[in-house]
């Protein structure tokens, strides 16, 4: 029992501090049950701001659960290193897992989405987070637009008891709050289908840079948009049309984040089509 707490008590010192922009404390007021954080996928600055919004909420004494954009037959292999020590054995079984040798080096398979798992591993052993849930499509499950429905299914489906939070980071599209109309489909996002007086989606913002993503030209480095000068802060939205609630200033440029394998990070050309909503 004395070993307990002291491992106890060494992952709670190792935590460290958990900055987050101002105003970000309304995410997690009390009628918010669901928190959705939209990126764009491939950046070291988005992952690591998540880790730190993740770790505040769960500071201020709501118990959290975490949801990444991973396929649901992960599961296991993610619980095994949340409980590990983190070494490097530990790391390289995590590394097994299919999405990090995928061709489609989109950036959750990157060195910041390893670094999430880590910090999310020293978070759920001090005790700070109830653990991490893979909410992605198994492989007998169909993709697509379908794809929107069950991670909004598997969010409802967390218990999160009388005062839980759940906080899920997913590409922004499917953290949109409405319905997306594209040319002869309307996608249903996971956003839009969550209870929306207990649902707070956020879009995260930066001051351009550059995104390690998959476009026409391939799978690498691409801008992350246009250079801006925005303060970091919570910009809630005005607009009722608007696809967020809010959107989360980061401030800073960001920059690619590799794909974790180095076998992986050469720049692929598409061989087919562009998926929607990734």
């Amino acid at each position: 029992m004395l070993m307990a707490a002291a491992l106890a008590l060494a992952a709670a010192s190792a935590v460290g501090p958990c900055p987050v922009p101002p105003g970000a404390e309304a995410l997690w007021r009390p009628s918010i049950r669901y928190l959705l954080i939209g990126e764009i996928h491939g950046t070291a600055e988005t992952p690591a701001a998540f880790a730190d919004l993740v770790c505040a909420a769960a500071r201020s004494g709501r118990p959290v659960t975490v949801a990444v954009e991973y396929s649901s037959d992960d599961q296991p292999v993610v619980d095994a290193f949340l409980a590990s020590n983190g070494d490097a054995e530990a790391r390289a079984a995590l590394l097994t897992l299919p999405i990090w040798h995928d061709t489609w080096q989109d950036g959750r398979s990157s060195t910041a989405f390893l670094a999430l798992f880590e910090r999310l591993r020293v978070l759920k052993q001090a005790g700070l987070i109830r653990g991490v849930v893979c909410s992605d499509v198994g492989k007998d499950k169909p993709r697509g637009i379908a794809r929107d429905a069950i991670m909004a299914r598997n969010w409802r489906a967390v218990p999160l008891g009388p005062d839980g939070l759940l906080i899920a980071l997913a590409g922004n599209v499917h953290m949109m709050r409405k319905p997306v109309e594209r040319p002869g489909m309307t996608i249903h996002t996971a956003g839009s289908l969550m209870p929306r007086g207990a649902t707070m989606t956020v879009d995260v913002g930066y001051n351009g840079g550059t995104s390690w993503t998959c476009e026409q030209d391939g799978c690498g480095s691409h801008s992350g948009g246009r250079a801006e000068a925005a303060k970091p802060g919570l910009v809630p939205t005005a607009d009722p049309d608007a696809r967020f609630d809010a959107v989360l200033e980061l401030g800073t440029p960001v920059h690619a984040a590799l794909p974790a394998l180095p076998e992986r990070r050469m720049f692929k050309p598409m061989t087919g089509p562009v998926r929607i909503g990734e």
